[in-house]
């Protein structure tokens, strides 16, 4: 795990931690971070209900392949971020996506916009969860 502070502003980035490590790591952030990259790629064995209450992050991150076969990130999960007004942000949509920290915090994605699937305000992406896509080639496992 990695937390970045630049200025009054926080990255968060979980790496592959379960939900245990994500319990014991919420009492101890102290509040809400700016930026979340969700842990293992937005699969269910990570950013738990409890740890993303603790944390209530601005922005999120899926580090995900496009068109995996695993579906990331999981419907579930992408519930859990929406729930808490996340901006969320998807490497297989987006492309690369780069956040600018320590001022003006901003995120731009290497995709032009109109490839998006549509904002929802604020350079918010309303993203679904591959696996929610009928198209999409998913696993049994549901990771």
């Amino acid at each position: 795990m990695l937390l970045i502070t630049a200025g009054e502003q926080r990255l968060l980035i979980t790496g592959d931690a379960g939900v245990r490590v994500e319990h014991e790591l919420a009492a101890r952030i102290g509040g809400p971070i700016d930026a979340l990259v969700a842990g293992h790629h937005g699969s269910a064995t990570s950013s738990s209900p409890g740890f993303l209450a603790a944390v209530r992050p601005r922005q999120a991150i899926f580090s995900a392949g496009r068109d995996s076969r695993f579906g990331h990130p999981a419907a579930v999960v992408v519930r859990r971020f929406r729930r808490l007004g996340s901006c969320l942000w998807n490497t297989a949509e987006d492309g690369a996506v780069t956040l600018w920290l320590g001022g003006r915090d901003r995120v731009e994605s290497a995709r032009p916009t109109a490839w998006r699937r549509g904002g929802v305000g604020g350079g918010c992406l309303a993203l679904e969860s591959p696996a929610s896509m009928p198209a999409a080639p998913v696993t049994s496992q549901g990771r």
